[in-house]
């Protein structure tokens, strides 16, 4: 199945984002130098973790982080000549963990590395559905061929006690969640950069984080949405409904003011995940009740391309149809199909509503006046 693309016009548009904290102030840094036999020995007894955000896996529930790694990705070439540059005393990168309140670590940057030790330790390295022996078969001589157990004794001895650095960030105070998240954006710049998603899943794992990922198992919204997304694009629509809902239902903060939303974006969506790390299970029910009844009315109503246009979403356009179709909803549970297709017709021919989905669509009068036309037309 095709990957569906979300296409967001506001990542064109110049925004202004409040600056990162100090990292001075939020972060406290320290090298350590760990030999190979060690940090394999830690990473077996997962001391050292790799949160993998799909699968979940059990050890993330103990390090307060939700996954947010991608699978192990190296092909066999690179996982040999990673070994042999060890094995000929050639320097290699270092790695990035971050220091838990446990002792424990999880790792920033180091994956590919660490789980290629592991495995030509143990012996095996996963191929495809199965097991193969881990031999390096792309090395050079001497080494060609050889296992961890059929090194030469030296050899062993001197991979086991080679030295790999690694830098240790600690969290410190209220900002040190978001340093951290700066410091993966700045880590992974380099290469295939993790997206503001797949950060945020990391920093913020609580309540609301669970909750999207279980409202992005909803049936129908699969049918909206198409497969599930690799980098998280799904569960971002999802939060960023979620977080324009709220506004747009006149909800009100703690200290008892009306909600509302502020630019950028994606600073607005984190807001929400950190103001929900605690969540009711009753609001949790609600929730997904009603973004549940959203996308069965719009299969319903239109089928599978409800939300696309030659299998891309807009994200503006979708965010104000979730949003003003669900708390329809909850103000009229008996709506049908037929009521909603012909809401829907109202709103494309809505040129104000069409406009603000595709120009300065991060702007407060285009968020706001987006919602509000979509919760006119779903209210009749």
């Amino acid at each position: 199945m095709e990957e569906t693309e979300v296409f967001d016009p506001e990542q064109d548009e110049n925004e202004v984002e409040v600056g990162p904290p100090s990292a001075e102030e939020a972060l406290r840094y320290f090298g350590v130098d760990f030999d190979v036999d060690g940090l394999v020995r830690r990473f077996k007894q997962k001391e050292i973790i790799v949160p993998r955000f799909d699968p979940e896996e059990p050890e993330n529930s103990s390090t307060g982080y939700a996954g947010f790694q991608r699978n192990f990705v190296w092909k066999k070439r690179q996982m040999d000549r990673f070994v042999e540059s060890i094995l000929l005393g050639y320097p290699v990168p270092g790695i990035f963990l971050v220091e838990l309140p446990n002792r424990r670590y999880i790792v920033l940057d180091g994956q590919q590395r660490l789980t290629t030790l592991r495995d030509f330790f143990q012996g095996t390295y996963q191929a495809g559905s199965g097991e193969r022996t881990f031999s390096l078969d792309y090395a050079a001589p001497p080494f060609q061929g050889l296992t961890y157990e059929s090194l030469q004794p030296a050899d062993r001895r001197l991979l086991n006690n080679a030295l790999i650095q690694a830098t240790v960030a600690l969290p410190l105070g209220d900002n040190g969640k978001i340093a951290v998240y700066t410091l993966f954006e700045r880590i992974n710049s380099g290469g295939t950069k993790l997206n503001d998603q797949q950060i945020r899943v990391a920093i913020f794992p609580g309540k609301a984080t669970q909750l999207i990922r279980q409202m992005n198992k909803d049936p129908n919204w699969r049918t909206l949405f198409g497969a599930v997304h690799r980098d998280l694009r799904d569960q971002e629509l999802i939060l960023r409904y979620l977080a324009l809902k709220r506004v747009a239902a006149g909800e009100r903060d703690a200290e008892g003011k009306h909600l509302t939303y502020k630019a950028p974006m994606a600073t607005f969506m984190s807001q929400y995940l950190d103001d929900n790390e605690e969540m009711s299970d009753e609001l949790m029910q609600i929730e997904m009740e009603e973004f549940a009844a959203a996308c069965r009315l719009l299969v319903e109503a239109e089928g599978a391309s409800a939300l696309k246009r030659n299998r891309t979403i807009n994200a503006a356009r979708a965010d104000s149809i979730l949003a003003g179709l669900s708390l329809a909803v909850r103000s009229n549970p008996s709506l049908g199909a037929a009521y909603v297709k012909s809401a829907m017709t109202a709103l494309e021919a809505n040129s104000d509503f069409v406009e603000k989905t595709q120009k300065s669509t991060s702007h407060k009068t285009s968020v706001t006046g987006r919602i509000d036309a979509a919760k006119a037309a779903f209210a009749g």
